[in-house]
């Protein structure tokens, strides 16, 4: 601009020179309209905005690790990221991938997934992250002995005091946080029902491996108010004649009494016809085999009710010597799969039959018929659990391993249903093992205590 009351030099175009000599009003008397606001930050639109809908914005980001990114860029969205009632929106959209194995009986407890399956890095990360030893439960920790593990948290208890080998010390723990809740012992009243219960595992020393019970985790729903997803510990013996069983609700922290079917449903014989370390879970209910039987034991937790169901027609015709031949594999739309491993066959082969259904009293529908790879057939020793239409499978070291006990390994295989594609997932040294646990969740940027 000009200085104050000095003429403009020269005219435009067409314009009048007398006009543009007159003097100019001083700045001071100008009138400007006020200056435009500074730029809106980032920060200052997030705090505009409800946790609420950051977390709408957030849920349509497309796999967790863009949620990762976004909850290191602030403070606003970490806090919304690592709330769990949001992370169980995440799980409820994406599946937590499998990371690896879990073998209570090896030294090392977690076995990683292996390169170069995508799970291998953030598996990593939680091997380094989770104190897989539970170091941190009331000393000494190797009285412990892990039991179940569900939803990231693990089940484990302890010979207590007394020396019973049936009511023990229980604890629910995160390895990750390395929390735990110790639960209370079950109430006299409900004690006094079981009589003389036969041993489930361990031996007949009573030692502190030996165990004449069988507890294990069972979700309690999916409450998206609470800022803790709700639990239970099922507790069940097998006593002469009858099957006594409680249940502990994280809710309310106390036991209760459950109902199990009279004796002689279970077992043409006695009740020891239920081998309650061998069972297999979807959509909330468990199932046993009956030995001698073609028929389940089913323990529906959303009612907490046990059935029988018989699996007969579907078994016809096929020898079943292991509870490990049928696996239950949740599927969309609440249905189940179960898939019947068909292994003593007169070609050696393995076959795998996948029947589905949605209630126990509907008629099981033949899915698909899957001949395994033939250098299988000896090694199989059943599916550990299945993610995004894959199967992990268990294969014992190959027969040409057996005199050399470094190469007796046990692997841990992916098999893709639809492109029948293999891959190894993750490897343990070791001749034997007894029990394992595919452990699914969040590396841990995404993970919180979960007890």
């Amino acid at each position: 601009l000009p200085e104050p009351n000095r003429p403009l030099s020269g005219a435009t175009r067409g314009g009048n020179q007398a006009e543009h000599s007159r003097p100019l009003p001083t700045l001071l008397s100008v009138a400007v309209d006020p200056p435009p606001p500074p730029p809106t930050t980032t920060m200052g639109c997030l705090l505009a905005l409800t946790d609420d809908l950051i977390a709408d914005i957030l849920i349509r980001l497309p796999s967790p690790a863009d949620l990762a990114r976004a909850s290191a860029s602030c403070g606003p969205l970490r806090r919304v990221v690592t709330s769990p009632r949001f992370l169980r929106r995440v799980r409820s959209l994406h599946a937590p991938p499998p990371l690896g194995v879990y073998v209570p009986d090896a030294a090392a407890g977690f076995f990683p997934a292996l390169p170069p399956n995508p799970a291998a890095r953030p598996a990593r990360a939680l091997a380094l992250a989770a104190d897989f030893s539970f170091a941190f439960l009331p000393a000494p920790a190797r009285a412990w002995l892990v039991r179940d593990r569900r939803d990231g948290r693990f089940l484990l208890d302890r010979a207590a005091p007394a020396g019973s080998t049936a009511f023990t010390e229980v604890a629910v723990c995160d390895p990750l946080s390395r929390r735990c809740l110790l639960l209370p012992p079950i109430p006299d009243a409900l004690a006094a029902s079981v009589d003389n219960p036969y041993l489930q595992r361990g031996g007949d020393d009573g030692g502190l491996q030996s165990r004449s019970n069988e507890i294990f985790l069972a979700s309690r729903g999916n409450d998206d108010r609470g800022e803790e997803l709700p639990f239970a510990v099922i507790w069940m013996a097998c006593c002469r004649g009858k099957l006594v069983a409680f249940s502990f609700c994280s809710g309310s922290r106390e036991w209760s009494a459950l109902s199990p079917p009279v004796h002689h449903a279970l077992s043409m014989r006695r009740v020891m016809g239920v081998r309650l370390g061998q069972r297999n879970h979807a959509h909330g209910c468990f199932y046993w085999m009956i030995t001698l039987t073609r028929r389940w034991l089913v323990l529906d937790t959303r009612k907490m009710e046990f059935s029988i169901l018989d699996i007969s027609p579907v078994l016809a015709g096929r020898s079943m010597m292991f509870s490990n031949q049928i696996t239950t594999l949740e599927s969309g739309e609440g249905r189940t799969t179960v898939v019947v491993s068909d292994l003593f066959r007169a070609d050696k082969r393995c076959v795998l039959y996948f029947y589905s259904f949605m209630h126990f009293s509907d008629r099981w529908q033949l899915l698909n018929k899957i001949t395994l790879p033939e250098e299988w057939g000896d090694r199989f020793r059943g599916i550990i659990g299945a993610f995004e239409g894959c199967l992990y499978i268990k294969l014992d070291h190959p027969k040409q391993n057996l005199g050399d006990p470094v190469e007796q390994n046990v692997t841990y295989f992916w098999f893709d249903l639809k492109t029948m594609q293999v891959g190894r997932f993750t490897e343990i040294s070791s001749a034997t093992v007894n029990e394992a646990y595919l452990y699914t969740g969040f590396p841990p940027s995404l993970s919180l205590p979960s007890v």
